[in-house]
């Protein structure tokens, strides 16, 4: 069973190679509060890396921004934009 570092590192060589070609450059979210476990998922968001380091609106990339990984096998893949609205994995919809 993988702990929340090795997924994260998982996580981030696994968008490093799914993003090789991109037009822009992107990067996980460091913050704990973009890295969650629920039952047999981790979950990590990401976002362009301009946006990740300012925080500025005019580099925000729309989208599903999530990855699973799961904490047996550390398969990892991109959630889809339903996935990620209904899995809710940082607790944001909640927050009212």
């Amino acid at each position: 069973m993988y702990t929340m570092e090795q997924a994260e590192r998982l996580a981030a060589d696994f968008l490093r190679e799914k993003s090789v070609g991109w037009e822009n450059e992107v990067a996980l979210f460091g913050e704990d509060e973009y890295r969650a476990k629920k039952g047999e998922f981790f979950y990590f968001a990401w976002q362009s890396a301009k946006y990740v380091a300012t925080r500025d609106d005019k580099y925000f990339a729309y989208g599903a921004t999530h990855i699973s990984v799961h904490s047996v096998t550390g398969e990892c893949r991109f959630l889809s934009i339903h996935e990620c609205l209904s899995e809710d994995p940082f607790g944001h919809r909640s927050r009212g």
